[in-house]
């Protein structure tokens, strides 16, 4: 079986390296699934948005939802050594497929297009902890979140 990712998670941009957002991963009958909670400015490392302002919206998808909501991971599946699914950049709105295993305390996240896992992008999540999330902000619980698989347009 694969390792238990659930959690909080802050993304690692991968062009900067530095820390772009705070996810939740959780687990919903029994698939996986990754949701925004706060992006965060890769230029001055300040806090964009949050789950309570949902400021930013993914213009590219149906319904223009907010960024920070947005169930990103989707239907990730136990693969012995790794899950598999799909992952949306809410930017442009395009969907890649997804996996995800441990790299030791960390995460690595691949996103690729669709059928060619050799053309794709590596991201770094790292445990995030409570200090991570702004103080009117706590880590929702995860056994009470359900799924909203973003569409297309």
């Amino acid at each position: 079986a694969a390792e238990n990712v659930t959690g909080v998670w802050k993304i690692i941009d991968d062009k900067t390296k530095k820390p772009n957002a705070i996810a939740i991963l959780y687990m919903h009958v029994g698939k996986m699934f990754g949701r925004l909670l706060v992006t965060i400015s890769t230029k001055t490392g300040q806090i964009d948005d949050t789950i309570l302002t949902k400021t930013q919206t993914a213009k590219k998808l149906a319904g223009q939802p907010p960024i920070c909501g947005l169930d990103f991971v989707y239907r990730m599946e136990d693969k012995g050594k790794e899950w598999v699914g799909s992952i949306v950049d809410p930017e442009p709105g395009d969907e890649y497929d997804c996996v995800i295993k441990k790299d030791g305390e960390s995460l690595k996240v691949r996103g690729q297009l669709k059928g060619l896992g050799f053309l794709g992008r590596d991201q770094k999540w790292v445990p995030a902890s409570a200090s991570d999330l702004p103080t009117e902000i706590t880590a929702p619980d995860p056994a009470t979140l359900v799924p909203v698989i973003p569409k297309h347009k």
